[in-house]
């Protein structure tokens, strides 16, 4: 039945939410409700009644459930409150027939968490010097030794002394965990933790964003494979006035240290203050960043992994919704491209191809890919806008409310309107969400379609397009790792 299941356990923080998609019907009559159960709790599925060929093609000719398998799909994101029922609970898909008739089907146990588990060595993070309290936060995975030690040279040279910085290492080869230990044994400036478990760089920068010390004044991020410029944390600090987060420039260079590009910015226009585009797109690099400690009572826990989420990307949207971005039009990094990076300076400032091409692809290769970037790209920027207004959305500016409900809202004929609106800000020079928009109103209006043109239908048409089956996950486009 779930072909996009639960995640296991979700800390709730102040809101939380997750994905779950498949098929159900009843065998005898058409199905009029889907609804998520967790507990006691019901709520409605964001949509059901989605063609399924695959499931209808898998029961034989002449089955009376044949009919009503064929409109068996159905999507759901179902929300999880503060101060919910905390510890296992039961989860299950309801499904109601036109009768009135219900089915309830247990699918497995959620953990439900108040929140993230802190690992103990943060409690030995102490600061020492004067001045701001900065906690950097470090994300490790088999660092490359010599890139390692020229970025931890770099943070202990820094003109602001009053810091610690925290090491989250993600199960590194022992070898690699060995030097890495050995590069800040001595030093109680350092504070490494090995995880438990491979978590990967989402969830690691995650588990290193929980040990920032609740007394520190400042969290910042850190790459284990690049390099500070000594003035990085003053130059942050001193910029970020009032605003929730300040971010800098970088200077883009190779692992033998040759500058590649003078700034970041060199394809796409850099944005830190148009919200609607930073939902869509992230503009600020987590490696660049320095925010206020208190933000991370509404950053943590992370809204849960279904495809590709980034870190600093949820960072930079909460710290907008709730305040202003700070940007330092100076490189106060050097930003290292190498083979294990997880996302590169290509990569980020890539030329989204013309709509003309795109479609063009579309139509020479049909095939899976509307529905992997409707299932899994769309689904994962849903998810994460729905976890931003649990928590944030009352403490919004109404401007950036109605963007944020406008995204929640996408998967209508007036969202599609204002995907496509938005597109046209290209012809203004804006280009800073590498045509998102059409990459998601793509998605959202095919799935649409498909639905629409086979309502009511009980088997599959010859010529309408007619296939909403979950695919496989696309593949990732990042490497395994921590880097920047």
């Amino acid at each position: 039945m779930l072909e996009i299941g639960p995640p296991g356990r979700v800390a709730v923080g102040g809101g939380s939410a997750f994905v779950l998609a498949g098929h159900c019907h009843l065998p005898d009559e058409p199905t009029t409700a889907v609804a998520v159960q967790v507990g006691d709790a019901r709520q409605p599925a964001l949509r059901f009644g989605l063609p399924r060929t695959d499931v209808y093609e898998r029961l034989a000719e002449g089955d009376p459930a044949r009919p009503h398998a064929y409109r068996s799909g159905f999507v759901a994101l179902p929300q999880l409150l503060p101060g919910q029922a905390l510890g296992e609970r039961p989860l299950s898909v309801v499904v109601r027939g036109r009768s009135g008739r219900e089915a309830v089907v247990r699918v497995g146990d959620l953990g439900v968490d108040p929140g993230l588990e802190v690992p103990p060595e943060a409690g030995s993070a102490e600061f020492t010097g004067t001045g701001p309290r900065v906690a950097i936060c470090m994300a490790a995975f088999n660092p490359p030794p010599d890139l390692l030690h020229r970025q931890l040279d770099s943070i202990r040279a820094q003109s602001h002394g009053n810091w610690v910085c925290l090491i989250s290492d993600d199960r590194s080869d022992p070898e690699r965990y060995e030097s890495l230990a050995a590069a800040v044994e001595g030093d109680a400036r350092f504070v490494l933790s090995p995880s438990p478990e491979r978590l990967g760089f989402y969830r690691n920068f995650e588990r290193a964003m929980s040990m920032a010390p609740a007394a520190a004044d400042f969290v910042t991020l850190c790459d284990q494979d690049d390099s500070w410029h000594r003035d990085k944390l003053e130059r942050l600090i001193a910029g970020i006035g009032g605003a929730q987060l300040a971010y800098s420039d970088a200077r883009v260079v190779n692992e033998s240290w040759s500058v590649l590009q003078t700034s970041y910015w060199t394809e796409r226009r850099n944005n830190h203050t148009n919200f609607a585009s930073l939902l869509m797109a992230n503009s600020v690099t987590g490696a660049a960043s320095l925010f206020r400690r208190e933000l991370l009572d509404d950053v943590l826990p992370f809204p849960p992994e279904l495809h590709e989420p980034f870190h600093d990307h949820w960072l930079a949207v909460v710290a907008l919704a709730l305040g202003n971005i700070s940007y330092i039009d100076d490189p106060l990094y050097d930003y290292v491209q190498h083979g294990g990076a997880v996302i590169g300076h290509s990569q980020a400032n890539r030329k989204p191809r013309s709509p003309r091409k795109q479609l063009l692809e579309r139509l020479r290769n049909p095939g899976p890919g509307s529905r992997r970037a409707y299932y899994f790209n769309w689904l994962q920027q849903l998810l994460s806008a729905r976890v931003l207004e649990l928590r944030c959305r009352d403490r919004m500016e109404p401007g950036k409310r109605r963007s944020l409900d406008r995204l929640l809202r996408a998967d209508s004929l007036p969202g599609l309107a204002w995907l496509m609106g938005r597109r046209a800000r290209r012809l203004w020079g804006h280009d800073e969400t590498l045509d998102r928009e059409l990459f998601y109103a793509y998605a959202i209006g095919r799935a649409r379609a498909v639905s629409m043109l086979n309502a009511g239908r009980k088997r599959p048409g010859h010529l309408l397009p007619r296939d909403a089956s979950i695919p496989a996950p696309p593949p990732s486009r990042y490497v395994d790792g921590n880097g920047g």
